[in-house]
This record gives C-alpha cells, structure tokens and sequence, in this order.
C-alpha cells in the first residue's frame, strides 16, 4: 500500500516521532523557542545601537531588525523539530527545494531589500535630499526596504526599485551645504570686456542669494556669432528652488546695471534680401 511521505518520512512514522514525548523533550523544546525569542531581541537591541552610533535612521534599523527575524527564527525552528526527533536528513531535501524555488521566484524582492538595507545603512542619500537617477530628477521622500519613493520637480510620484538605486550612478544634488549656478550673458563686440566684467562682479556681490565663499566668478565665455558671452558664477544655497531663484535674480540685476551703464546686449540680427 502507497504511503503518503513527507520528504523520507512516511506519515505515519512522522506522527510517531511525535508521541510519547518526555516531559524533558517538551521542556527543551520550548526552551529552545525561548532562547530563540531572546536571541532575537538581543540581536535588535545590538542592532539598534550599531545603526544609531553609525548615524543610520529609524528605517535601517527597521529593515536590519526584520532581517535577523527573517535568520533567527527558521533556525530556532529548524531546532525545535530536532529537539523533537526529527532528522535533519528528512527536511533537508524539501527545505532546499523549497528554498531554492522561492529564492528564484523572490530574487527581485531580495535582491531590493538588501539594497535598502544598504541604502540605508550606507546612506548615499537621506528624505528630502535631491537627486537624479535612472532618468528621473527629484526630492525623495520615503525610502523603504523595497523602493525608494521620488517626487519628481513637476509633481509625478516615482518608485524606484532600491536595487536600481543602489547599482546604478545616483547624482545627490544636495549631497553638500552649497551648489554653483552659471548666468550667460551677451555683450557687443564694440563695448569694453572689463567694464562689462567689472559690473557684472558687482552685480554677483550685490545679489542676495549670491554666497560671498566660495568667491563668485566672471570668465569671458564664448565669442558668438553677435556677441561676446560672460559666464557669471554664483554659489547659493542647496537646492533647486535656490538655484533657479538665484539664476532668476542675476539675469534680472545684470540687465538692469548693464542698461544703467550703456552696456549693449545685442540679439542675432538677420538680414534678408528681397528681390524685384
């Protein structure tokens, strides 16, 4: 007669290991969950102290804490059933074939929680840095152990895969205290460079989102087709709303300073032929 089997062991000889326990066996056993239990605990207590002297946030913590669950537990149990007279050799195959099929069919979902983990351990980038990565520009605000959630600058909600994040190049666009912003403008051939240059430096010391350090620059840039180009660089405080009101405010005082001092900006002239 055909008997239903668990791994090697039949049934009814897995039942068997079952009965008859000892009060000893029963004591261990749950003395085993126990220490299980406590392992666990120690193991988030350690944890928790590591992340935070390290300077990690409360969802590396989290990620690392569910982690050592996802370790600690299987084993502890794995334990138990040995305790109960189980075989290794009755699990081991079914486990590994178990195991072997879910790590094929979970491997995206590993693969990104570990890079959070990392993410957030590491900390390349932190809630409310800038960033631009895997095409996409914008402030992040969530990061969790399987994607990293992205408001892009024209208000799209992205999630990106954390293992995209972490193996591909990620610009933090506020990864530092201050950022550089550059202003063209285009003077005449027939004016003077460095009266030009000389009002646009004032100009970069009179602004207000201008940092005095580092130095703001004036560099003759291009020679145009009808004008002769300055670069104006300026650092302002980090971030984009800073960097496009810092821009928006140089144009403005340039033009204005360069109409005060008889400054030509020219625009492209074209001529066109008209036959009779």
């Amino acid at each position: 007669m055909n008997r239903t089997s668990v791994g090697e062991v039949p049934v009814e000889e897995a039942g068997a290991l079952f009965s008859g326990l000892s009060i000893e066996t029963i004591v261990l056993a749950g003395a085993t969950v126990l220490g299980g239990y406590l392992l666990n605990k120690a193991s988030n207590i350690a944890i928790g102290e590591y992340i935070q002297h390290g300077g990690g946030d409360v969802h590396a913590k989290k990620s690392a804490k569910r982690l050592s669950a996802y370790i600690i537990y299987p084993l502890t149990f794995v334990t138990v059933l040995g305790v109960f007279g189980v075989p290794p050799s009755a699990l081991g195959a079914t486990v590994g074939l178990i195991g072997l099929g879910v790590s094929f069919a979970l491997q995206d979902i590993i693969a990104n929680f570990i890079s959070g983990i990392l993410i957030m351990i590491t900390r390349p980038f932190e809630i409310g840095d800038q960033i631009e990565a895997g095409g996409e520009e914008g402030t992040i605000k969530d990061i969790s152990t399987r994607a990293t959630e992205i408001k892009t600058y024209d208000g799209r909600k992205v999630i990106m895969p954390n293992s995209k994040l972490y193996s591909n190049q990620v610009i933090n666009k506020t990864g530092y205290s201050n950022r550089r912003f550059s202003v063209i403008v285009g003077i005449g051939y027939d004016d003077n460079i460095k009266k030009a240059k000389e009002v646009a430096e004032e100009v970069l010391e009179k602004a207000e989102s201008v940092e005095d350090d580092p130095s703001p620059q004036v560099l003759v840039d291009e020679l145009g087709g009808s004008s002769v180009n300055l670069k104006l660089r300026g650092w302002t405080e980090n971030g984009r709303s800073n960097i496009v009101t810092g821009a928006s405010e140089v144009s403005q005082l340039i033009k204005e300073e360069y109409d005060q001092a008889g400054i030509d900006i020219p625009y492209p002239i074209r001529t066109v032929y008209m036959e009779e």
